[in-house]
C-alpha cells in the first residue's frame, strides 16, 4: 500500500501547478525558494604548556537548499552540505594535531542533510523526511560546517495565535561529522556509553510553547527508547520597560529524567533544575543585557552496564551531550553540567551588548562546582560578531573564545584555550 500513496502524493506534487498557488510552470519555479550559506571555519585549541599537543581544523564549505512552492499546501525541500579542509588539516600520520570536532578525520565531506515532504496551512505544518530539528535537547547544534539532522516525521499544530503544539517521531539520526544516517545517538561516541548497541530505535517527543502578556513558558516529554523518559518546562516572564529604558527578566527550567525499557544507560534517576534573571535595557541606541543563571544536578549514585558509576542520577542527552548544545543556562560553547555528567552546581554571569548596530558582544564567565567527582572548572567566554550590512547583508564574522582553567576534556588541570573563527555569508 505505501508504494502506490506515496506514487500518488508525488504525482499530485508534479501534475498539480496548474490548478494551484502557481498558475503555470513557470510561476511555480519561479515562486520556489533557494537559500543557503558560505563558510570559512578555522578551529583552535590550546593546552597551554601541556604535553598534550595543540589542535587545529580549517574547512571551507556551506549550504545549498531548495524548497519548491506549494501545490495545495504541499511541498519539498532539499538541502545539500559541503565542508572541505583544502588540504589544510593534519590528516596523515597520527593525526595528533588534527581537531575532529569541525569535519571529522576526511579532507572533504558532503552530506543530502534535508531532504522532506512538507504540508502546511494556516494551522498545521506537518514534515517528513530528512530534517532540521529545533527543540530544547534535539536541535542542530549548528556551530560547526554541517548541522546535525534527523529521519522523522514532525508536526506543528498553532490553534490559537502564541500557542504550538509539537509532536515528533524520529528514527535516525546524523550528527555534525558523519556522511549518512546511523540508528546511533552521540551517547555512542561517548566514553561512558560507548558499550551501547548501534541499533537505536530512536525518539518519540511532544511539546507545548506558549507566550502571553509577556510570560513565555515550554513543556516537553521525550521518551529516548530503551534509555530514558525526560520531562523538561521553562518559565519565564519580561516585564514592560521600567525606569525609562529597562526591563527586568526571570527565566526558570526544570528536568527530571526516569529510566525506560532496557535502560541501556542504567537506571537512570536524575532531577535538573536552574534559573537566570537580569535586565534588558535600550540606552541611547544601545541595547542588550546583564545576566546571572544558576543550575544544579543533585547526587545521586547510578552504576552503568560497564561498572562505571556517575553521581549525577545518569543523566543523559543523547542527542547534543559532547556537542555542549544542551538548553541549560549555564552551558558554554565547550562545557557545561550535562557534558560533565557530574552532580553539582554552575553559576554564570555576563552581558550580551550590541555597542553598534553592526556589532554584537557576549561575554560570560562561569564556575562548575563538581569536586570531588570532577576538578572544578572556571571559565571565560567571549564572544563576538560583525555583520556589515546594507550592501554586505548576510556576511558576517564571528569569532568565539574560551578560556577554561582545569577542563577535564583537556586530561590535566591547566589552562585550556578554545578559539574558533568564521567567516560566513548567508543568502536567500
Amino acid at each position: 500500500m505505501k508504494k502506490p500513496i506515496l506514487a500518488a502524493i508525488l504525482s499530485a506534487t508534479l501534475a498539480a501547478p496548474a490548478l494551484s498557488h502557481a498558475e503555470t510552470l513557470k510561476d511555480w519555479l519561479m515562486q520556489s525558494q533557494v537559500s543557503g550559506n558560505i563558510r570559512s571555519y578555522y578551529f583552535n585549541q590550546l593546552y597551554g604548556g601541556s604535553s598534550l599537543p595543540d589542535k587545529y581544523a580549517y574547512s571551507l564549505g556551506g549550504m545549498l537548499r531548495v524548497q519548491t512552492a506549494p501545490v495545495y499546501g504541499i511541498s519539498a525541500a532539499v538541502a545539500f552540505y559541503t565542508a572541505n579542509d583544502l588540504g589544510a588539516n593534519d590528516t596523515g600520520g597520527g593525526q595528533s594535531h588534527l581537531d575532529p570536532l569541525l569535519m571529522g578525520d576526511r579532507t572533504s565531506l558532503n552530506v543530502l542533510g534535508q531532504a522532506y515532504l512538507q504540508y502546511q496551512d494556516p494551522w498545521v505544518q506537518l514534515r517528513v523526511g530528512n530534517l532540521l530539528l529545533n527543540t530544547p535537547w534535539m536541535n542542530p547544534s549548528d556551530a560547526f560546517m554541517i548541522p546535525s539532522t534527523f529521519q522523522a516525521v514532525a508536526i506543528r499544530v498553532t490553534p490559537i495565535k502564541n500557542l504550538q503544539i509539537i509532536g515528533i517521531r524520529e528514527f535516525r539520526f546524523k550528527n555534525r561529522i558523519q556522511a549518512d544516517y546511523h540508528r546511533q545517538t552521540l551517547l555512542n561516541f561517548n566514553d561512558h556509553y560507548s558499550y551501547l548497541p548501534d541499533n537505536s530505535i530512536g525518539t518519540l517527543a511532544f511539546g507545548l510553547k506558549g507566550r502571553l502578556m509577556g510570560v513565555h513558558a515550554t513543556a516537553w516529554f521525550y521518551r529516548f527508547y530503551g534509555l530514558t523518559n525526560m520531562f523538561y518546562g521553562t518559565l519565564g516572564y519580561t516585564t514592560p520597560t521600567l525606569v525609562g529604558h529597562f526591563r527586568p527578566f526571570a527565566d526558570f527550567q526544570y528536568d527530571r529524567e526516569w529510566a525506560n525499557g532496557a535502560q541501556l544507560a542504567g537506571p537512570v534517576n536524575s532531577t535538573v533544575y536552574g534559573g537566570m534573571a537580569g535586565i534588558q535595557g535600550d540606552f541611547d541606541g544601545v541595547t542588550g543585557q546583564i545576566f546571572a543563571a544558576y543550575d544544579q544536578i543533585p547526587s545521586r549514585a547510578v552504576t552503568l552496564a560497564n561498572g562505571q558509576t556517575l553521581y549525577n542520577g545518569g543523566f543523559i542527552s543523547p542527542y547534543t551531550q559532547q556537542y555542549s548544545a544542551d538548553p541549560l543556562y549555564t552551558s558554554i560553547m565547550d562545557y557545561g553540567l550535562v557534558d560533565a555528567s557530574a552532580s553539582g552546581h554552575a553559576w554564570k554571569f555576563g552581558f550580551l551588548l550590541h555597542p553598534l548596530r553592526q556589532v554584537r558582544i557576549k561575554y560570560s564567565y562561569s564556575m562548575y562546582d563538581t569536586a570531588p567527582y570532577l576538578p572544578n572548572v572556571d571559565a571565560n567566554y567571549l564572544d563576538v560578531t560583525y555583520s556589515p550590512g546594507g550592501f554586505w547583508k548576510g556576511l558576517s564574522l564571528r569569532n568565539r573564545l574560551a578560556l577554561d582553567h582545569s577542563n577535564p576534556y583537556g586530561g590535566y588541570h591547566g589552562t585550556f584555550i578554545d578559539d574558533r573563527l568564521m567567516l560566513q555569508y548567508r543568502f536567500s
